[in-house]
């Protein structure tokens, strides 16, 4: 109300002052500079009020983006979400901006429903799963063995998030199958209702048993890699004999220094084959997920 009130004062005293410009230049230099006057003023006041709105609206615009990247942020921190790796950004912005209240988007209703995973919609056993899986491609991804780039580079930047990504998926469908399960047997079970719903336990009793089997897989994985990052410490260290060699020289100990150029020598093919099947471990990880 106020705003509008300022545009209607604004616009009587332009009017005024075109209104006087007009009578002042019909005195001075006559009428035709007055009618020229008065013809433009309107027009110069036009572009004047759309300026003044087109400043307006940008400034509002990058208002609003700024409020939008800071909630954004919000939802990344305090939402846990898995996303399909196959995701746009834009697709990925989109799921964010589904869990902004202000927004009012239902992410149930959100047409990439299917394509994230709320963690807290899962089971506490779906959950735990969930997390081992997380901190097995946790490892992988922050090793020595990976910073080195001696990992398959497509099982570990590739097939490793799309791993996490279909375990989510498949957890959240087993939750709401159990559910489904267990509201069916409330009340009377009878052997009509047992004929039933039995294999569909069986059936999935034994899906979660796969899934459970490929995150101990990424597990198994993960310990391959920590024993390759602890050989490349011992390489490392390995590398070091020299000066401990030198040591021995200096206190006449040649026995010692026989004893740890052997010791040295026996460790060169158990270091190199730790390395050999964590990379192993990961190309089968990877022919397994085709």
């Amino acid at each position: 109300m106020a705003r509008g009130w300022g545009w209607a004062l604004a616009s009587l005293v332009a009017s005024v002052g075109v209104l006087l410009t007009g009578f002042t230049l019909f005195v001075e230099l006559g009428p035709i500079a007055a009618v020229i006057v008065v013809l433009l003023a309107p027009i110069i006041l036009c572009g004047f009020v759309v300026a003044h709105d087109v400043l307006r609206h940008r400034a509002l615009s990058q208002e609003e983006a700024l409020r939008l990247d800071r909630e954004r942020e919000h939802v990344r921190r305090t939402v846990d979400l898995v996303l399909d790796p196959e995701l746009s950004a834009e697709q990925r912005l989109a799921v964010l901006d589904c869990h902004i209240p202000r927004l009012g988007r239902d992410p149930r209703s959100s047409p990439l429903r299917e394509r994230f995973v709320a963690v807290a919609e899962l089971s506490p056993p779906g959950r735990a799963l969930l997390e081992r899986a997380r901190r097995a491609v946790n490892i992988v991804q922050r090793s020595e063995a990976m910073r080195r780039h001696l990992l398959d580079v497509v099982a570990n930047e590739v097939l490793l998030p799309r791993q996490v990504w279909e375990i989510a998926r498949l957890l959240r469908v087993q939750h709401e199958l159990q559910h489904e399960q267990d509201t069916a047997r409330h009340g009377l079970v009878t052997d009509e209702l047992r004929a039933v719903l039995d294999p569909q336990q069986e059936a999935l009793d034994r899906s979660l048993a796969a899934v459970t089997a490929r995150v101990e897989g990424l597990e198994r994985y993960a310990r391959r890699v920590q024993e390759a990052d602890a050989a490349l410490r011992a390489r490392e260290a390995l590398d070091n004999n020299h000066k401990y060699r030198a040591l021995l020289a200096a206190t006449d100990d040649a026995e010692g220094m026989a004893a740890l150029t052997a010791h040295g020598d026996a460790l060169e093919e158990t270091l190199a084959r730790s390395v050999r099947e964590a990379i192993e471990a990961g190309q089968t990880l990877a022919l397994r997920a085709v």
